[in-house]
């Protein structure tokens, strides 16, 4: 027969707690009613609060006093099973684990609580995902090197998945020559859309007009949506008018913004596209019409058909086929090739030769582009426009972007652009890089020898790389030059 001070259970109770203080993750034991009965050390160093604090204590008060924002407690005591969140504690990002302990009825009796630090996993998977999208981010610029390959002949860029998927909708709705409703943020392109149905329908060869129904007056609308005959009103021409509908049969009318049209003329342009005939204003008779019917609307039209600002019976009609087009935040894929081919058309233009570097390329991935596709555009413009340089780096950017991702262009290096059409070699391009990579780092660092010190060549390397062609640019001749 065992002596009692060597039964095993009696060992066990007496060296619990520093079992317990052995276990890698904090542990926090509460009773069925919430009450603490034990907090081993890992507990206090993680938390930062004494056992004395909480011992006795419902972790219903720690709550209240701000220690736990969430406690398993009650829904382990509830359910019978193990309970797991995520929650912040003493600053750190913690997960815990609530696991019950029944007792003979089979009633819960205790809660044994394991808590994990994963502050430190969560910030490796944060930098890893943030070194992904930087990855991915310069592999799309890589493949975005030649613009064309990414731009379409109507004015589109679909790189993204979103973008192909919606490109794949529009060439098999081109064809059915049904009408389209459009729908999508102001500058996400829906004109560009409206175009391409057009371009790609059985009546790409006739008439496709566009109509802004939000720049017409109210009182004008009918007559410019269906003509007039003479003498119909006051200051009206003698010879009449041919409306939109009537100049467009036979093809295509795109009615942008058409959720701004008055309820009377919904009604009105409903007739006629039902019926294909039209009336002018101060006639009586009827015009035959063939036409098809693009609309589109940065409203949402169902909302406003359930406020009555919106006949549904129009809107019904309308959105046989629906295209919904993202917003530029949500297919990000395409923002640099977007940057590229409004680069690409706009240093023709202007005689330039203007590129981002990878520094100013990411920020403008990471901006959230209310204004969309359109903003875009005529944000590169104003900087092509304005530019007395060729790199344009990330404090060149206007002041909205300077905050939209962390990088510094001292570190970062800008690719070279190129259009495809100068045929150049792989060891000229090379030989481009390495005077871009020498001539930025001569304007970060002041000096040659400081940049020599920085790629860790020589003084006389520097002045070979930038001699390779007699065509070095003149603003990396006056930076050698000093």
């Amino acid at each position: 027969m065992n002596h009692p001070s060597q039964d095993p259970l009696l060992i066990m109770d007496r060296h619990f707690e520093s079992i317990l203080n052995l276990i890698p993750d904090a542990v926090y034991i509460s009773s069925r009613k919430g009450k603490t009965l034990f907090v081993n050390g890992r507990w206090e160093a993680l938390s930062g609060i004494p056992a004395a604090h909480v011992l006795g204590k419902s972790v219903k008060t720690l709550i209240e006093e701000g220690i736990f924002t969430e406690i398993v407690n009650p829904e382990v005591v509830a359910t019978g099973k193990e309970v797991t969140l995520v929650q912040e504690l003493n600053g750190r990002h913690v997960v815990i684990n609530g696991h019950p302990v029944l007792d003979a009825k089979g009633d819960v009796s205790i809660v044994v609580t394991f808590v994990r630090d994963i502050t430190a996993f969560k910030n490796l998977k944060k930098e890893i995902s943030t070194q992904k999208e930087l990855i991915a981010a310069y592999q799309r610029q890589i493949a975005a090197v030649d613009p064309e390959d990414a731009f379409q002949n109507d004015g589109m860029v679909a790189v993204s998945n979103q973008s192909l998927s919606l490109l794949e909708k529009i060439d098999t709705i081109a064809l059915s020559d049904v009408s389209v409703l459009i729908l999508g943020d102001t500058g996400v392109g829906k004109d560009v859309v409206a175009q391409r149905i057009h371009r790609y329908s059985l009546r790409k060869d006739k008439q496709y007009l566009k109509v802004d129904c939000s720049a017409i007056a109210e009182t004008l609308v009918e007559s410019e949506l269906f003509g007039y005959k003479t003498g119909a009103f006051s200051g009206a021409s003698t010879k009449g008018k041919t409306g939109y509908f009537e100049q467009a049969s036979g093809g295509t009318l795109f009615l942008d913004e058409i959720g701004e049209l008055p309820l009377l003329m919904q009604t009105k342009l409903l007739r006629a596209i039902q019926d294909q005939e039209i009336i002018r204003v101060g006639s009586t008779q009827t015009i035959p019409i063939d036409i098809r019917i693009i609309a589109a609307t940065n409203r949402n039209l169902q909302d406003a058909v359930n406020e009555g600002g919106f006949r549904s019976d129009l809107y019904y009609r309308l959105k046989v086929a629906v295209l919904n087009i993202p917003r530029l935040r949500e297919r990000r894929d395409d923002i640099l090739p977007l940057v590229k081919v409004f680069l690409k058309k706009l240093n023709e233009k202007y005689g330039k030769k203007i590129s981002f570097s990878n520094c100013a390329e990411q920020k403008l991935l990471h901006y959230t582009w209310p204004g969309n596709v359109r903003e875009l555009k005529n944000m590169i413009h104003s900087i092509v426009v304005m530019a007395n340089k060729t790199i344009i780096k990330a404090v060149d950017l206007p002041s909205e972007f300077l905050s939209t991702f962390e990088c510094n262009d001292h570190h970062t290096t800008s690719m070279v652009y190129y259009s495809m059409d100068e045929k150049k070699s792989l060891k000229l391009i090379l030989q481009d890089i390495e005077r871009n990579i020498i001539s930025e780092t001569i304007a970060a660092y002041g000096s040659i020898s400081k940049a020599a010190e920085v790629l860790q060549v020589n003084r006389s390397t520097i002045f070979r790389k930038t001699r390779v062609q007699k065509s070095t640019p003149s603003t990396l001749n006056e930076i050698v030059g000093k």
